[in-house]
């Protein structure tokens, strides 16, 4: 294999979506939004959703002293389908619904999301969840666009993803909120709709995301006729931490990381093409 990086035309799908398009407007809540306050009433709508692959999900939180996750306490917990959204205020539930457990470690529904590994540590501590299948959209759209992104060494965050693939601006200033009040009360004024809005938006577009760059993950893969399959972008969480069933022989399970793509190493591209 030649050792000089060949000089590449931008990714097609890239030029199709016209990614990084400086002209974007406000993202707006286009699902609609249910608010889940009943461990029954969170039941009954979660129930639909086990005829669903794909979710998007978030979570809302208040860090402890250290400010790590491990220390937080789950607040809100968003799980979005197609044109709809769930929020569940875990403020007013005394105990996790059946079904909302349910999903987060069926392995045959995909998870995806940003940063999900924060959110992945406030489950394990809350709910004592080993959430599976989880998929990054900040990994996927570095894997679908080595080029633009070649750079990154970082997974990216909601914010670029958002305006990178949806050519829309995420406000993200409600993220810090006083989520631990819950999404009922109104005290000293407190705006619940506003921050139910935001928590509904984090969902959509999580999955808004997703849904464009699985089909640029494909478009990627033949223009570089490389195989990318769903193990290099998948991973459970055990007791909050990213990882994954190794492929070896022992089936043992092994901290997750990018770097399982083989062509992906040490945060950069390289040798992904033939």
């Amino acid at each position: 294999m030649d050792s000089q990086e060949p000089r590449f035309a931008p990714d097609s799908a890239a030029i199709r979506i016209n990614l990084g398009s400086t002209d974007l407007a406000p993202l707006e809540l286009t699902f609609k939004a249910f608010l889940l306050t009943d461990v029954e009433e969170a039941n009954k709508h979660l129930n639909s959703i086990q005829s669903h692959s794909v979710v998007g999900l978030d979570t809302e939180y208040k860090t402890g002293s250290g400010n790590q996750p491990r220390e937080a306490k789950l607040c809100v917990v968003q799980i979005a389908i197609e044109r709809r959204v769930y929020v569940l205020d875990m403020t007013a539930m005394q105990t996790c619904p059946e079904d909302l457990r349910r999903i987060l470690e069926d392995p045959t529904i995909v998870k995806c999301g940003a940063g999900l590994n924060s959110d992945a540590q406030v489950l394990w501590t809350a709910l004592h969840v080993n959430a599976r299948s989880f998929r990054d959209i900040g990994h996927m759209a570095r894997i679908a666009f080595p080029i633009y992104y070649r750079k990154h060494a970082n997974p990216l965050s909601m914010q670029r993803c958002v305006g990178d693939i949806l050519h829309r601006v995420m406000d993200k200033t409600d993220q810090k909120a006083d989520w631990h009040l819950g999404l009922t009360d109104t005290t000293g004024g407190r705006d619940v709709q506003k921050l139910f809005r935001y928590a509904a938006l984090d969902a959509q577009a999580s999955l808004e995301v997703y849904r464009v760059l699985d089909d640029c993950l494909l478009e990627t893969a033949m223009q570089r006729k490389v195989y990318i399959p769903g193990e290099w972008l998948t991973y459970d969480c055990v007791e909050g931490k990213a990882m994954r069933i190794a492929t070896d022989i022992n089936d043992k399970y092994v901290e997750w990381s990018c770097n399982i793509c083989p062509w992906f190493v040490s945060g950069v591209f390289s040798n992904f093409w033939r």
